[in-house]
């Protein structure tokens, strides 16, 4: 049977990077460019990818552009 795990992306990466940075414990390249983010996100994916075993993986991304929520309504998001 197929079994799809379903990512919102955006909101993994923040807690993600969020979840270290409250402590001032970056993980940072040479050039000083944060990873805790990128590092948090791939381990909860792959956490996740060995609980579920999904045939299928996929990741939405909030763009942050203009919607019918965002034209309804001004202070969303």
């Amino acid at each position: 049977m197929k079994k799809v795990l379903l990512v919102d992306g955006m909101a993994l990466l923040f807690r993600a990077f969020y979840a270290t940075s409250v402590y001032g414990q970056f993980m940072k390249r040479q050039d000083g460019t944060p990873t805790n983010g990128i590092h948090g996100y791939m381990k909860h994916l792959l956490t996740a990818t060995q609980a579920i075993e999904p045939t299928h993986i996929v990741t939405c991304w909030d763009m942050g552009s203009t919607t019918f929520r965002t034209e309804s309504f001004s202070n969303y998001k």
